[in-house]
């Protein structure tokens, strides 16, 4: 079977080797295909008002790569069998279709175009992120409102610290999914502008306007330099690094899902649906997806030290070795968007042993701090009360005898917490542990959580607007 003519041919005398092809090909652009073609798209309209192709023309290629669309859309795979890359095989496929074919691709490059592809396929994916963790976070703020008044051992070093609402905790998680949200939109906001027309790496001799594919394109801004616009993946490795912090915070939680469901826990019970068994063991069942969150988030950290040591030391100017960022941002995002997921459905349906956290944090010695707060607030040094309650705890440890007898017997004057509660209750500075501070938070966490749906939902409206426009919808 007769190879297909490379569209970069006519300053060679041979083909280029079967191997090397199949060496460089990218079939992984598959997840960028549908961009390729909206960008196409774009550029045909820009070609039109600039005067580069008539009307009739642009109304061909635009017909023509909106049927391509479709094609993608079915099986992007199959439509890029045997090609070198997306770029080429639209083009093959375009020209085919049209006779204008052959003329989209001026004052294009495909050195601005992967730029662009990468550019909208990180918008569209950073949406999807941001749409995962308002899930997330609706699910925490859901379960933090049942477990409002639910008390369990705070942890430091993995040791008993003092006695927290099982609220207070689950809003912790909620804030850093906070920060994740944040980040992603700053992210956004930082990298939103257009590459294209910046071409292989000196502009255009066509006098295109950049602002107007930008505007077509949802981009506020256009670039300032095209030997930047065309070398620059700051934009990547921002994405994945915004995915590694979260993927990070998800494993975080995974691990608690996975200590707390151990006999010596008990904390909570995972549902069947989200566990599975053991091959030899008949009693056991084991916290499997919480241990995949884990595991798997270990993969958009190292999708980031790629991305990085791709970019390390690279000069200014395409060079192919970004060709291979692809790789490593598609699964970043993939991988991150089903942690998402599986969080939300644990969060959403595990059951948490209260009376179980509430024996926990029932230790006497955990209420140490808030006896400490006592003699300072009664004119002693926090030093020495410090060390007086200290070796009261040292005491009491070695003798058996309950806390609050030891502080009497050496004279000590001090309301000893009898529950956990009366402990915690202690606590009501900003962004405290008290059930008055767990309802501040509640309320600002669920503020957020609607702002975040707006700014979202503008943002998602704002793009799916762009695209079909372009596609004539």
């Amino acid at each position: 079977m007769k190879s297909k003519r490379d569209l970069w041919s006519g300053r060679f005398r041979k083909r280029l080797d079967p191997e090397a092809r199949a060496f460089s090909s990218s079939p992984e652009d598959a997840a960028i295909a549908r961009h390729d073609i909206i960008g196409s798209i774009a550029h045909a309209m820009t070609l039109r008002r600039a005067g580069i192709i008539s009307e009739r023309e642009s109304e061909e290629i635009v017909e023509a790569l909106r049927s391509i669309y479709k094609e993608v859309s079915a099986d992007a795979a199959e439509f890029l069998s045997g090609e070198e890359d997306v770029h080429m095989a639209v083009e093959r496929r375009l020209t085919s279709m049209s006779p204008a074919g052959p003329k989209l691709h001026t004052a294009r490059s495909r050195n601005d175009q992967i730029a662009l592809d990468l550019r909208l396929y990180v918008r569209e994916n950073s949406l999807r992120m941001m749409r995962g963790i308002i899930s997330l976070q609706k699910a925490l703020l859901r379960r933090a409102s049942g477990e409002r008044s639910t008390v369990l051992p705070g942890y430091t070093h993995l040791q008993h610290a003092q006695p927290v609402y099982l609220s207070h905790h689950l809003l912790a998680h909620f804030n850093r999914l906070e920060r994740d949200f944040r980040r992603i939109a700053s992210d956004m906001d930082r990298n939103c502008f257009s590459p294209l027309g910046a071409c292989a790496i000196a502009g255009t001799s066509h006098g295109i306007d950049v602002r107007y594919s930008s505007s077509l394109l949802g981009f506020p801004r256009h670039f300032s330099n095209s030997i930047d616009a065309t070398s620059d993946r700051d934009f990547v490795l921002d994405a994945c690094y915004s995915n590694a912090v979260t993927a990070l915070h998800l494993s975080s939680m995974a691990e608690e899902f996975i200590l707390w469901s151990s006999a010596e826990f008990s904390f909570i019970d995972i549902p069947d649906e989200l566990s599975t068994g053991s091959s030899i063991m008949p009693h056991k069942k084991n916290p499997d997806m919480a241990e995949h969150i884990r595991g798997l988030a270990s993969r958009p950290i190292s999708d980031l030290s790629g991305v990085a040591t791709i970019l390390h030391s690279l000069p200014l100017g395409y060079a192919s070795d970004l060709q291979h960022v692809k790789r490593y941002l598609f699964d970043s995002f993939e991988v991150t968007s089903s942690l998402l997921s599986v969080a939300s459905s644990f969060m959403s349906s595990v059951r948490f042993n209260r009376e179980r956290m509430r024996e926990a944090a029932s230790d006497p010695l955990s209420y140490s701090v808030e006896i400490v707060d006592q003699l300072v607030q009664s004119g002693m040094a926090f030093r020495e009360a410090h060390e007086l309650v200290g070796r009261a705890v040292l005491k009491s440890l070695d003798t058996g005898k309950a806390l609050s007898d030891v502080l009497s017997q050496a004279g000590v004057r001090a309301n000893v917490p009898s529950v956990p509660e009366e402990s915690v209750e202690m606590r009501g500075s900003e962004g405290g542990s008290s059930l008055e501070s767990i309802r501040k938070q509640m309320r600002r966490a669920s503020s957020v959580v609607e702002r975040e749906g707006r700014e979202l939902g503008a943002a998602e409206r704002r793009y799916e607007s762009m695209v079909d426009t372009l596609l004539g919808k």
